[in-house]
């Protein structure tokens, strides 16, 4: 049996707890919020029993974006390949800037001869993990449908391909790419934080780190978290209605008076967090 907590907006939005039962506003059965953590390495992986618990009472499991929509890899590749002249148009200081930044990295810029920013910066990301292998990182998204197979779950989604694409081409930039590389000192000791407090649940915390601009600036988290749960506050109502569902979404989306936990509350729902 699924152990809940109850209590008021304020105290459960501080609950220890990624995983939320949605109740209330004329519901016929309950609906699930789960915070994600996308990517980890193999020994710091893992789907809780209280999840899978869960996928057994709804009827659809709902992600951030198309899992079925193959043309969504394809698009994602493209994004990696290099971007010609990028370089051209940069300042001599910037790119000055860039080139110690490379040799911090043990890099040259050469890389962008191979890679695009997006494609450089999501293997220093990678890297940030430390993974003792790092063949061995998953990702829960897939995880989680490869489950929703197992248990016919519908699968669904919050946005379409094409709209995530357009997140990423927008830091697809020597800019950003500039912001990652000269976090890169920092980034491993932020990262292990981040996998040690999504263990332990610890979504205060989570939220803390996630607004932390160290993490991402103002500017980005209006554009990836803020504006984008608004979105899909909209269209959440809807899908509960029509089926009890899960919806796995980065842990980054749940907290804070942005987030989807309160904006769920102010529309009346009643948000319970599930221990076990």
């Amino acid at each position: 049996m699924l152990r809940c907590a109850v209590g008021s907006g304020q105290q459960t939005t501080q609950a220890n707890s990624v995983l939320w039962r949605i109740t209330g506003n004329h519901l016929n059965a309950p609906s699930y919020l789960l915070g994600t953590l996308h990517i980890a390495c193999g020994e710091d992986f893992e789907i809780k029993p209280k999840v899978k618990a869960v996928m057994q009472l709804v009827r659809t499991i709902t992600f951030e974006a198309d899992i079925n929509n193959t043309q969504g890899s394809d698009k994602l590749i493209e994004l990696t390949k290099p971007v010609p002249g990028i370089l051209d148009t940069l300042k001599p200081g910037k790119l000055k800037l860039l080139d110690s930044l490379f040799k911090e990295n043990n890099l040259t810029r050469d890389a962008l001869s191979y890679t695009s920013p997006f494609g450089l910066m999501s293997i220093l990301t990678v890297k940030t993990f430390n993974c003792p292998n790092a063949s061995g990182m998953k990702m829960m998204e897939p995880e989680l449908y490869t489950i929703a197979q197992n248990y016919s779950l519908q699968v669904d989604h919050l946005e379409s391909v094409d709209f995530q694409i357009g997140l990423i081409q927008s830091t697809n930039t020597i800019d950003d790419l500039i912001a990652s590389m000269q976090d890169m000192k920092t980034a491993p000791a932020f990262t292990k934080q981040l996998v040690l407090d999504y263990r332990n649940e610890n979504l205060p915390k989570l939220t803390a780190l996630m607004n932390d601009p160290r993490f991402m600036s103002t500017a980005d988290e209006i554009k990836l978290l803020k504006k984008r749960n608004k979105n899909w506050v909209a269209i959440m109502p809807g899908k509960m209605k029509n089926s009890p569902t899960l919806f796995a979404v980065g842990a980054g989306h749940l907290g804070g008076a942005d987030g989807l936990i309160s904006l769920l509350q102010k529309k009346g729902y009643t948000l319970t967090p599930v221990y076990n």
